[in-house]
């Protein structure tokens, strides 16, 4: 259940429309309530309150009428404007960034409150035509003051929406997610005497039985808590063959179940409803979502039509910040056994390994032809190694910085660079050295 309310939250959090019909549905019970209010109060007996006194109904509904006008005009140009921000953004950066335009809530609040304004006043236009000898002088004071609310606003989102298509904003904005990931994916300090148990080598040898995937898609998110008790409650133990973010094809084997078993829809079924597949990659429960969107953008900087190394460098630092993180959490057991020690489920290992490959082997991969780029990467993993404190960390960033240096090397034509890219491998394996003299 809670797997599945947090699914619905970021399907919630990544929709463009929740907090404009959030705002819509509240200004319509406004006008209602500030309408009857109006048929109690009459705010003309009051002197301190004359100057919020509308002298006729024609008055007021032309004022309504300008407002409602105006609001709805500005409402379509935010929603152009943004549109047309979305796919600048989707060319220059790549698609995976629509997600963190889509949820702004500020973009989202802006257009909710034009809409919202533009309801408003024909609701209270509506209640003129109903009541034509009565002047609601309390809701179109609250239009005119809506109206001032959103031209403000207006200035706002055009200032906000000028800075957020920045590079150095939009990576600034991706690392801090990232961290908060890793922050909640790994929240325990680093400690020296952590250490992971084995995999009971009895269920390896065994013939296991195998559950397949009815339907294709990414794994978006999975319910390890139902299938730990699926698995305490049979007797079984139970091995994820995917993890959140990969595509699953129909028929791919989806799970392995030890001891092997005559499978019943009472096991299978479960099994398969506790993975949510969909559409899309989702970052509820896949640390590497915002890992992936820091390479994209490095890899659309780093492509032949673009060739802008200083947008690569920026994504380098932040999955640099994001690994030096991680370099300080101890990473989660994959293995979960109930009180007595027997192993219920084993999931995906969270490693440092996994995720510096996840960082680093596109842009590896794409800076070959990018001597900048590549000794900046050295220099990166440089820093990096002087900072992990684990044997198996060090080693990780060690290979990167080697096959970097090996792809690299060879299409460097000027000595000098191979001198520099050189010096800085050399840094490194002296660093390593060091720690484990």
């Amino acid at each position: 259940m809670k797997t599945s309310l947090n699914h619905f939250e970021e399907k919630l959090r990544n929709s463009y429309w929740l907090i404009p019909a959030s705002m819509l549905l509240a200004v319509i019970a406004l006008s209602y309530g500030l309408l009857a209010v109006d048929d109690l109060f009459d705010i003309s007996q009051y002197k301190a309150l004359k100057w919020l006194v509308f002298s006729s109904a024609e008055g007021s509904e032309a004022v309504l009428s300008t407002i409602a006008a105006s609001t709805f005009s500005a409402a379509t140009l935010t929603f152009s404007v943004t549109m047309v921000t979305l796919s600048l953004t989707s060319t220059q950066f790549g698609p995976r960034l629509l997600r963190n335009f889509l949820r702004d809530p500020i973009s989202q609040f802006t257009f909710g409150a034009f809409i919202s304004t533009f309801i408003y006043c024909l609701l209270i236009m509506r209640g003129l035509v109903v009541n034509a000898n009565h002047v609601p002088n309390i809701s179109v004071s609250l239009a005119v003051v809506m109206v001032l609310f959103d031209a403000a606003l207006f200035i706002a989102f055009i200032h906000h929406l000028t800075s957020s298509i920045q590079v150095d904003r939009i990576a600034a904005e991706i690392g801090k997610e990232l961290m908060d990931g890793i922050n909640n994916f790994l929240p325990d300090e680093y400690t020296k005497n952590k250490s992971q148990a084995d995999f009971d080598d009895a269920i390896i040898d065994q013939q296991p039985s195998i559950i397949r995937a009815e339907s294709f898609g990414y794994v978006q998110a999975i319910n390890h808590q139902a299938l730990s008790t699926l698995a305490e409650s049979e007797n079984i133990t139970i091995k994820l063959l995917f993890k959140p973010g990969q595509f699953v094809l129909t028929g791919a084997p989806l799970v392995e179940i030890w001891p092997a078993i005559h499978l019943k829809s009472h096991i299978e079924n479960p099994i398969r409803f506790s993975f949510l597949i969909g559409q899309q990659t989702s970052a509820e429960q896949d640390l590497e979502f915002t890992v992936r969107q820091l390479v994209q953008i490095a890899a659309k900087a780093l492509s032949p039509g673009i060739n802008d190394p200083f947008t690569a460098m920026t994504c380098i630092d932040y999955l640099a910040a994001g690994l030096a993180f991680i370099a300080t959490r101890n990473l989660p057991d994959c293995k979960i056994r109930n009180e007595q020690g027997r192993l219920l489920l084993i999931k995906h290992a969270i490693t440092f390994q996994s995720l510096c490959d996840a960082c680093f082997i596109v842009i590896r991969q794409m800076c070959v032809s990018n001597p900048p780029v590549a000794i900046y990467l050295l220099e990166t993993l440089a820093q990096l190694v002087a900072i992990v404190e684990r044997q198996e960390d060090q080693h990780a960033l060690l290979e990167t910085a080697k096959l970097t240096f090996d792809s690299a090397m060879p299409k460097c034509d000027m000595a000098h660079d191979q001198q520099v890219m050189l010096k800085r491998f050399e840094n490194i394996k002296k660093v390593i050295s060091n720690k484990e003299s």
